[in-house]
């Protein structure tokens, strides 16, 4: 993958991160951090179940390979 894509779905959770924080008035590090590893761990769990849905629909010949990327 590309740097920016890293970078895009840096500025993402970052901004995710961002916004929760705000919204729960959190004050310490600590707590920020782990909103943002919990805002990353989605992300990733949700990026993996399109891959995974989109892998199941090819093997069942429902879709086209590639259709997402």
């Amino acid at each position: 993958m590309s740097f920016r894509y890293y970078l895009i779905c840096f500025v993402v959770v970052l901004v995710l991160t961002t916004i929760i924080s705000w919204v729960k008035q959190t004050r310490t590090r600590k707590e920020f951090f782990i909103i943002m590893a919990w805002v990353a761990g989605s992300l990733v769990l949700t990026i993996g179940l399109l891959f995974g849905l989109a892998k199941l629909l090819t093997a069942l010949g429902i879709a086209e390979s590639g259709f997402i990327l």
